[in-house]
C-alpha cells in the first residue's frame, strides 16, 4: 500500500469515528430535547424507530441488524482493497460507514433508531446525524465516481 493510500485509509478511520462520537453524543442527549430551534424549519423531537428510511421494514430489527452488518463488513474490506488513492473518495466512505455503525449500535443496543431532527418545512421523516452522515456519504461517493466518469470520458477524448 502506497503512502497516499495509507493516509487516504487513516483519514477514512478518523471520519469513520468522529461521526460515531457525533452521532451518538447528539442522540444521548436527543430524548430530553423537544425543542423548536428555527421556526417553521427545523425543530428537535424525539422519535424511536424500529425500522429503516420512511419506517420500512418497521419491527424487523433483526433483519437490519444483519443487512447492516454485511453491508459495514463489505464496506469496510472494500476501502481497503481498493486501489483508489483519493481522500474525497474515503471520505466518502468513512461517512457512510461512520452513519451505519451509528444506526447499528442504536438497533443492537435499544432495539431502535434513535431520531431526533424534523424538518418542518417539508414531509420528511424525523432522522438523525447517522442519517445525514449516510446521506452525505453517498452522494459525495456518487459525485466521486461521476466525476472519474468523466475524467475518463475526457482522457479518452484527448487520445481521439
Amino acid at each position: 500500500m502506497g503512502n497516499k493510500k495509507k493516509i487516504s485509509v487513516y483519514i477514512c478511520v478518523l471520519v469513520v469515528l468522529a461521526t460515531i462520537i457525533l452521532d451518538l453524543i447528539s442522540k444521548h442527549y436527543s430524548f430530553q430535547i423537544d425543542k423548536n430551534i428555527i421556526p417553521g424549519f427545523i425543530s428537535f423531537k424525539y422519535a424511536q424507530n424500529t425500522g429503516a428510511a420512511y419506517s420500512m421494514f418497521s419491527n424487523s430489527t433483526t433483519f437490519l441488524i444483519i443487512i447492516s452488518i454485511i453491508a459495514i463488513a463489505f464496506l469496510s474490506v472494500y476501502t481497503c482493497i481498493s486501489k483508489n488513492e483519493s481522500i474525497f473518495f474515503h471520505v466518502s466512505l468513512g461517512l457512510i460507514l461512520g452513519g451505519a455503525i451509528g444506526n447499528l449500535f442504536d438497533r443492537v443496543f435499544f432495539g431502535y433508531v434513535r431520531d431526533f431532527i424534523k424538518l418542518d418545512f417539508v414531509n420528511f421523516p424525523i432522522f438523525n446525524l447517522a442519517d445525514s452522515f449516510l446521506t452525505i456519504g453517498v452522494s459525495l461517493l456518487f459525485l466521486h465516481y461521476l466525476i472519474e466518469i468523466f475524467r475518463e470520458m475526457k482522457e479518452k477524448n484527448k487520445k481521439i
